[in-house]
């Protein structure tokens, strides 16, 4: 599969968490719930929240939001107060608040918040007293003068922070400097070239001759002689050869290939805002006028759609270590089954609600009501939750896939800043920043940067900074 990262999208194909973090206590946890159905551009927003903070911080059943299709996660709905997001919008963590919400008639958090004001209550953190010091000074109080000056003893001091110098806009690739609007999608078109050229019978320099007809602006002449057109269509075939909807070629001659493009886009669960279908049916002279980013961004929509054929499957398949294949293999049977007993076991929740909610003539059912019958089936939850964590846990680790085919980060923050070591990427120092904006953002624009000679040193010492910083 491909790791989504906005613009870049690097292959990782197939490899998944073993389990899901809760956005609100950002604890890896099994039993993490809701498929928010809110959309980010062309992405879907993928927050998950346990059903213990789903309860106590917004009143909401998690049982409840993994059975609604049409759920929206307390983020998208501009109501969630973890404490990232509160940072995000200038204001100060709550830390625990779900006693005090209670103590105040509210059944939670976001209740309280709402009805107290969302500036009055934040995490304050321990105060230190203000005799302390003349505590820990005073030896005649606490026993010998050694006993006195082990309390004395200054703590450790944190590691002093160190900072990511300030990256250069320009990044060169190929010989060609890159427009900032353009970086990540042509990183994403190169990165894909390079690790599946031979799969896609791609020839040598064909990627880099692509990138420069693109940024030029020139087809170099008529589109028979585009290799920008000639890659198109060699995608197009392949995903058409899948289908089995192709019976006769296509070439840069025949202009049926951006009709052909359309449909394909159409048909797709991917939506680009950009390319409405009637453009497509108003034959190439559309394309004739699409600027350089258009292309690109029709191209990686190809790209995307190309990972899913059977010649990239089997591609993929062909490079990974025959034994993690099958440690996966019974790994996800087990999951999916796992899976399927959560989901009976919360339509049986469901139905649950629903008899009592009739016997009751009808009256909606408070939250009171609702978790003490999702109480009386604790223990039956409890087992099924503790089977899917086994099975998450079953998942075979990334590094017992074989690395030929992925490229991880180098390294990654909770500000949006990604490091890379790209294989499109030759200069000189190789590291990359992709800066994603900030998590609240509605439509983030993501920015690249590349580092001088100069810079690196700097660069390896804020690396080897947070990774001392995890452990």
């Amino acid at each position: 599969m491909a790791m989504e990262i906005t613009n870049l999208q690097i292959v990782e194909a197939k490899i998944e968490e073993p389990m899901i973090y809760c956005h609100q206590c950002r604890q890896k946890r099994s039993d993490a719930v809701g498929n928010c159905v809110t959309k980010m551009g062309t992405k879907t927003c993928v927050l998950k929240y346990c059903p213990k903070c789903l309860l106590s911080r917004y009143g909401e059943i998690g049982e409840e939001a993994a059975l609604n299709d049409d759920w929206v996660c307390p983020r998208c709905r501009n109501i969630c107060n973890c404490s990232r997001c509160r940072k995000n919008e200038g204001e100060k963590p709550t830390g625990m608040l779900t006693a005090t919400a209670k103590k105040n008639g509210c059944s939670n958090v976001s209740e309280f918040l709402t009805k107290e004001g969302s500036d009055k209550y934040f995490y304050r953190g321990k105060v230190k007293p203000e005799n302390c010091a003349e505590e820990t000074n005073d030896s005649s109080a606490g026993g010998s003068e050694e006993n006195a000056a082990a309390r004395t003893k200054p703590a450790l001091r944190e590691k002093e922070e160190v900072k990511l110098p300030q990256g250069i806009e320009l990044i060169t690739v190929s010989s060609v400097d890159l427009h900032p609007e353009y970086a990540g999608s042509v990183l994403q078109f190169l990165e894909f070239c390079l690790t599946f050229r031979e799969a896609l019978g791609l020839r040598d320099g064909q990627a880099q001759m692509v990138v420069r007809e693109v940024l030029s602006g020139s087809s170099m002449g008529s589109q028979e002689h585009s290799t920008l057109t000639e890659t198109i269509i060699q995608l197009l075939t392949l995903i058409l050869i899948d289908r089995g909807e192709i019976s006769v070629g296509i070439s840069a001659t025949d202009d049926r290939w951006f009709t052909i493009l359309g449909e394909c886009l159409a048909e797709s669960e991917v939506k680009l805002d950009d390319f409405p279908p009637e453009m497509f049916q108003k034959g190439i002279s559309e394309y004739a006028e699409m600027d350089s980013l258009q292309k690109l961004k029709l191209l990686n929509f190809l790209c995307d759609e190309a990972l899913g054929i059977s010649v990239m499957r089997n591609f993929i398949e062909n490079h990974e270590n025959p034994a993690y294949v099958e440690k996966k293999k019974k790994a996800d049977e087990k999951l999916n089954a796992a899976e399927a007993k959560e989901k009976q076991l919360y339509q049986k929740i469901k139905d649950e609600f629903a008899k009592t909610e009739a016997d009751n003539n009808g009256v909606a059912l408070t939250i009171e009501q609702r978790v003490a019958i999702i109480s009386q089936m604790s223990a039956e939850s409890e087992e099924v939750h503790f089977e899917k964590k086994k099975t998450l846990e079953m998942q075979p680790e990334s590094q017992e896939y074989n690395d030929a085919l992925r490229t991880n980060p180098v390294e990654m923050d909770d500000n949006g800043l990604i490091l890379w070591n790209l294989k499109s990427y030759n200069e000189e120092p190789t590291i990359l920043l992709q800066d994603l904006g900030s998590c609240s953002d509605i439509c983030p624009h993501e920015k690249w940067y590349s580092f001088s000679s100069e810079q690196k040193p700097q660069v390896e010492k804020y690396i080897n900074f947070k990774r001392s910083k995890k452990f």
